[in-house]
């Protein structure tokens, strides 16, 4: 298929229709007259604004969404800001027939879904850049300039990004993702003008990356210096202190290069269809047989906010990976999933269930006096000591060698940094290198054995096999 053919596919699937426009049109304009009612009987309210991609009009089919924001006058203390919001998103919600719900990101915020639609009720402070009170201030900001700077025809060449990002798994800056926000996708349409030519450019990206629309800075040298250590640097335009991209981890980064090089030297439409596996029972156990896959199953004890909740889990993950490496495995991949409800899963694959029975302890070099004291610490309790080089060494046998069960002692010992919020979760957690086990546990759940699926393919969704 001709890349012009792909691109009118693409678009197809990705832009709104009429009708998808008429109902979040319908919806937005009864929510905002709701919250104007609500908000004006509340004190310190300036106003409300629609905000986001459905005022940039740069929002995609099946992502109904919008953002509404109450704005405030700076003198309202924050926790009565906060107070406020909460209060007026859920009377308005619950006053359309939406079930609210409480989020948090910088600080709390109301969610609800109305007829498919998703709306967030967002406080922010109606300031003056630079003077900032909370990061929500900027947004308002983001809209202008990007409705202001949009070409007609370019909203559709967001779409076209969102679209092929959403399709490869880099789309969300949210924690569960880390990857490419959507105001971010439309700073690289404005910076490079159009789909095609973002894709090129990232194709031969080699990281780190700048882009300063505004031209707030000298020099790339100068902004690699303020911004340290991130792969992708993209300058906010309204606040040069800010790094638009620094969500974007290094892996979601690289997987867009890569999809880019792919989807260049042969464009297809497969990039724009997230891969979402039906996997058989009898697959998974197949893909997992002579793999040593170690996973920890648990439930939460209570819902909470997605975002602190995958930063729980992702927190948690490390900690666990950095205990299995100090007992001496070698962690080759990790990841976490939850519903985000009621079940949460860790999962890793390592080089070995089972050490060896014997490990090689390293003493000091032989000219310092602690070579004595490891001499006396370790005579009659290990083989050697024996020299090599300079250094003496000793190999000791290990009282346990099982990976499920020196984790669970470790987790009973408080010897893993895992995220307080999921301590007891975790500590609870069903541990175990039985796949199969796992599997079983998950079989009437289509979402888990789905991240089942893809932990054990090894593969980002651009590379799955059809």
């Amino acid at each position: 298929m001709r890349l012009e053919e792909v691109l009118a596919e693409a678009l197809r699937l990705v832009k709104p229709t009429e009708e998808d426009e008429a109902l979040l049109k319908s919806i937005v304009d009864r929510v905002e007259n709701i919250l104007e009612e609500e908000a004006s009987r509340v004190e310190g309210v300036l106003g409300v604004s629609l905000e986001g991609s459905a005022a940039k009009n740069t929002w995609i089919r099946g992502k109904e969404e919008a953002d509404i924001f109450i704005h405030f006058d700076k003198s309202i203390p924050r926790e009565e800001m906060e107070r406020s919001v909460i209060e007026i998103g859920f009377r308005a919600i619950e006053r359309i027939g939406g079930k609210p719900r409480l989020m948090y990101a910088d600080h709390p915020y109301v969610e609800g879904v109305i007829n498919g639609v998703t709306i967030d009720v967002v406080a922010c402070y109606d300031v003056e850049p630079p003077n900032w009170l909370s990061a929500t201030d900027r947004t308002p900001y983001h809209t202008r300039y990007i409705v202001e700077r949009l070409r007609s025809g370019q909203e559709d060449q967001v779409r076209l990004l969102k679209g092929f990002m959403t399709g490869c798994g880099v789309y969300g800056a949210e924690i569960k993702v880390r990857g490419f926000s959507g105001y971010l996708t439309e700073l690289l349409i404005l910076n490079y003008g159009d789909f095609v030519n973002v894709v090129k450019n990232a194709a031969n990206w080699k990281p780190p990356i700048v882009i300063d629309l505004e031209g707030h800075y000298r020099s790339i040298k100068e902004v690699l210096e303020i911004f340290r250590n991130q792969p992708l640097i993209v300058i906010d335009p309204v606040d040069m202190g800010r790094n638009v991209a620094s969500a974007v981890s290094l892996t979601k980064l690289s997987e867009f290069i890569l999809a880019s090089k792919l989807f260049i030297s042969d464009p297809s439409i497969n990039f724009f269809k997230p891969r979402v596996g039906k996997p058989s029972v009898k697959d998974l156990r197949d893909l997992s047989a002579g793999r040593n896959i170690l996973y920890m199953l648990f439930k939460l004890e209570a819902e909470k906010p997605p975002d602190v909740l995958w930063g729980e889990l992702r927190r948690s993950e490390e900690g666990v990976k950095r205990a299995l490496e100090r007992l001496g495995f070698r962690v080759y991949r990790s990841d976490c999933w939850t519903d985000e409800a009621e079940l949460c899963i860790i999962i890793f694959e390592l080089d070995t269930i089972k050490l060896p029975n014997f490990a090689v302890h390293k003493g000091p070099p032989i000219h310092l006096e602690t070579a004595k004291d490891f001499i006396q610490k370790w005579s009659g309790k290990a083989i050697g000591p024996w020299i090599r080089d300079d250094r003496l060494y000793v190999l000791r046998r290990r009282d346990e060698t099982d990976a499920v069960k020196l984790l669970r002692r470790e987790l009973d010992l408080n010897r893993v940094a895992i995220a307080k919020g999921l301590a007891s979760s975790i500590k609870g957690a069903e541990i175990g290198d039985r796949v199969d086990r796992l599997i079983d546990h998950c079989a009437d759940n289509p979402l888990a054995l789905s991240f089942i699926n893809s932990f054990l393919k090894a593969r980002p969704p651009f590379l799955q096999e059809d």
